[in-house]
């Protein structure tokens, strides 16, 4: 279980891919980011900041989330610098720069972030704005891919990178949601393994081509 934050060799040495997890609460529209497939307690206490009437803490009770996307790097460094900047996005908009966040958010007739019922879409559509924001910013748009529950989630693609690319969830069979993000994280392992082969090919062919002229 992910009680903690985890570096780039524990992912990869647990068999996790170098990947980040956003979730949704459907009944408020909030918003944790993981570094694995499923929430926890520790991600809820350090991701709320400054819980109020508004942004309750939530409960990691598993029937609440589902998945919003998967964002999936080249590296694990990379995922975990993407991760970094979520959360740091979040602390700015909550903290050092919440009266900044606040006028730029759809407001109600009292002046308070514009609800549907309970739901608050604001969280969502922050969290998807902030996720192309991290990887225009560490220019990690040549080699991400998205997955996410319903493209439609991404909102306006001219808002996005054109070099990213975005799947659907989907694709994978409409099953428990979990399972789903089971099969990403397996598929996303083999594709990191295979890139390194790949990449590890020519510095042994290289290293081949040596032996036999030494040899020679």
């Amino acid at each position: 279980m992910a009680t903690k934050f985890r570096n780039a060799f524990w992912l990869r040495s647990n068999d996790f891919a170098p990947q980040v997890y956003l979730f949704r609460n459907i009944q408020s529209g909030q918003i944790v980011y993981s570094q694995m497939p499923h929430v926890t307690k520790y991600q809820i206490k350090q991701q709320f900041f400054r819980p109020n009437w508004e942004n309750r803490k939530p409960h990691p009770r598993h029937d609440i989330w589902r998945p919003l996307a998967v964002a999936e790097f080249a590296s694990y460094e990379d995922a975990v610098r993407a991760y970094h900047g979520l959360v740091e996005l979040r602390y700015m908009r909550e903290v050092s720069k919440k009266k900044e966040a606040q006028s730029m958010r759809k407001l109600n007739e009292y002046n308070r972030i514009w609800c549907s019922g309970q739901y608050r879409p604001t969280y969502t559509m922050e969290a998807t704005a902030d996720l192309a924001t991290v990887l225009d910013e560490f220019k990690l748009a040549s080699d991400t891919t998205i997955y996410w529950d319903g493209l439609w989630w991404r909102g306006d693609p001219k808002q996005w990178n054109p070099e990213i690319n975005h799947q659907d969830m989907e694709r994978f069979g409409r099953r428990e949601k979990f399972v789903i993000l089971d099969e990403i994280r397996e598929k996303g392992l083999l594709n990191f393994k295979q890139k390194q082969q790949q990449q590890q090919q020519p510095e042994m062919n290289e290293q081949q081509q040596q032996q036999q002229q030494q040899l020679s």
